[in-house]
């Protein structure tokens, strides 16, 4: 039987992509854009959630026939 890694060492961590600026609230999406400017946290995540499960289901916009990375900077996926 094979035993499973336990090595903590080899754990990923993430930090957040969520940050306020100016009494705003963006978040950064893995290839660098900022989104935003929401004015509550559960909307700036709530829009996070959306970006990553478009992103996951190849559905972002695509941009000179090379996926784009995210909405223009101050731009909401929904609203």
């Amino acid at each position: 039987m094979k035993q499973l890694n336990t090595d903590k060492s080899l754990a990923c961590y993430r930090t957040s992509r969520m940050f306020r600026e100016n009494g705003n609230w963006f978040f950064k999406t893995r290839e660098g854009d900022t989104v935003g400017p929401f004015q509550e946290e559960l909307e700036a995540s709530t829009q996070l959630e959306v970006y990553i499960r478009l992103a996951n289901a190849d559905l972002l916009p695509l941009n000179k026939g090379v996926r784009a990375t995210a909405p223009t900077k101050n731009r909401a996926l929904l609203k």
